[in-house]
């Protein structure tokens, strides 16, 4: 009952902010002031983030409680800051902190043990150049994500077959947020070009409690999203990594490799994307993987989103947008493993940074996955 009157509160207190807040996507803290010649005078800051309250009801025994019960679905806050050096070049700083509400609060029916209370998401400085294009260093965004993935990052319960959630893990193999990343971006009329090199990472354990690791040697990728016309585009990325799986007495050398395209369409009120991914030595293996096969050998994904919104414009119904989307992820080799799932949902913006998804997840996978239902609140401000 503790736990229940918990997230009624938060849920209530969600809603009053989203009455009271401004509409817009960051507050801005400091702002440049172009008349002054202080220290501080060409310094920006601003703050921004996400509460994401979120409930999955899945067909069948789930033995995660915190699902029907109530969990965070990855809320997050986040500081930006631009300090003006020339009339062209700025030096940049970015933070992103990833928290877990219930965690904080408390409420142990509405996470999953052992999961973290908090997270670093990104964190990285660099120097912004409108001439020369933007270079950085840090905890960031990869080429696949940059250029591909964030194409469909789109619906509630993505990630199924697009590189980002099915690698080791997107803060080390390089597929979603790597850390002790250089990343290089600049565009040319109508291309933007970007690059990227992975300087070595701590091993990290695959929490197998078999005495397992991984270890991010380097890595380096590059790609571009060329803008065919005003509401349609077309990106491509490619990336390579050299990792060590190891444990007590043996260890191997991979060459990951991920190579990914994508196709956006967005005529009028419409959203249509279609992304294609191949994967080598870079999915986990679904079998007894050991240190010698760890990795599945090649593979492929496909993503599929159609999406169109209808402007309301009402005070607290600004508007909504029915979709469908599907992916399909196929393992080769010993694996045969393949899963396809269809998604039918609706997101709605209520305004005042408030937004409520609704969706249907349907599930056709080897490994028999039960269907779900997924509703996710999105508190922005």
């Amino acid at each position: 009952m503790v736990n229940k009157q918990k997230i009624i509160a938060m849920s209530g207190s969600l809603i009053a902010l989203a009455i009271t807040a401004p509409s817009h996507a960051e507050i801005t803290l400091l702002d440049k002031n172009p008349q002054s010649n202080t220290l501080l005078a060409p310094l920006s800051l601003q703050v921004g983030g996400s509460i994401r309250p979120e409930w999955v009801f899945t067909n069948g025994p789930d033995a995660n409680k915190s699902n029907k019960r109530g969990h965070d679905g990855g809320s997050r806050v986040r500081f930006r800051a631009d300090y003006k050096l020339t009339d062209h070049t700025s030096v940049i700083g970015y933070y992103e902190w990833g928290f877990n509400v219930p965690h904080f609060l408390g409420m142990k029916g509405n996470y999953q043990p052992g999961s973290l209370r908090d997270r670093q998401r990104q964190l990285y400085a660099g120097i912004k150049d409108d001439r020369y294009g933007t270079l950085t260093y840090g905890h960031q965004y990869g080429i696949y994500y940059s250029v591909v993935g964030i194409k469909s990052d789109v619906w509630d319960n993505d990630g199924h077959a697009g590189a980002t959630g099915i690698g080791f893990g997107g803060d080390y193999d390089g597929a979603s947020r790597p850390k002790n990343s250089i990343m290089y971006k600049n565009t040319f009329g109508p291309v933007t070009l970007s690059a990227n090199y992975l300087l070595p990472e701590d091993e990290k354990d695959d929490g197998s409690d078999n005495g397992r690791s991984y270890r991010r040697n380097h890595g380096a990728g590059f790609g571009f999203d060329y803008a065919i016309m005003p509401t349609l585009s077309w990106a491509a990325a490619y990336s390579s990594t050299e990792a060590n799986v190891k444990n007590s007495t043996t260890q191997k050398s991979y060459n990951q490799q991920v190579s990914g395209t994508a196709l956006t369409w967005q005529p009028g009120n419409w959203y249509l994307t279609s992304t294609a991914s191949y994967y080598k030595d870079f999915v986990p293996s679904t079998c007894n993987h050991t240190v010698s096969h760890y990795f599945a050998g090649s593979g492929y994904g496909l993503e599929e989103f159609v999406g169109y919104t209808f402007n309301i414009d009402k005070p607290f119904l600004k508007s909504i947008q029915p979709y469908v989307a599907v992916d399909s992820l196929r393992l080769k080799g010993d694996e045969n493993y393949h899963a396809n799932h269809v998604y039918l949902g609706a997101g709605t913006e209520l305004g005042h940074g408030l937004s409520v998804y609704l969706e249907r997840t349907i599930a056709t996978t080897t490994d028999n996955e039960p269907d779900s239902t997924w509703i996710t609140v999105f508190y922005n401000f």
